[in-house]
């Protein structure tokens, strides 16, 4: 009988979907802070002939405002509204968002206005 281990697995007891496990643990953590408005601005940069796989993202704001996180060719694919000051907000995904290969996440918001942003993911 053969043996196969897997590395890196995190197993998670969620009562939706009870021990489902997650592969490749989010190894990589993003901080970024801005004061003035975005349009596009890169957060993150995969190395070269790699993909991101985004598991989480955590937001916040010192103003109301909305954060729209954009995929290659300034496509959006996560809005985040932020509704009053000291807003925040966060997600994990139960499976990861993947990117094609190369494909950079960038950033636009609103207004201008102090914001913290989070990602958590991985490459492969």
């Amino acid at each position: 009988m053969d043996k196969k281990f897997r590395v890196n697995n995190n197993v998670f007891n969620y009562e939706g979907s009870p021990l489902f496990t997650r592969e490749n643990a989010s190894n990589r953590i993003l901080y970024n802070t801005f004061t003035t408005a975005q349009t596009n601005t890169t957060i993150w940069t995969p190395a070269a002939g790699k993909s991101i796989y985004l598991t989480a993202v955590q937001a916040s704001s010192l103003s109301a405002l909305t954060i729209t996180l954009n995929r290659a060719g300034n496509a959006p694919f996560l809005s985040i509204v932020l509704t009053s000051s000291f807003a925040a907000f966060g997600e994990s995904f139960s499976s990861p968002v993947k990117f094609l290969a190369n494909e950079v996440i960038t950033l636009t918001t609103s207004a201008a206005g102090t914001i913290y942003i989070t990602l958590l993911g991985y490459e492969i």
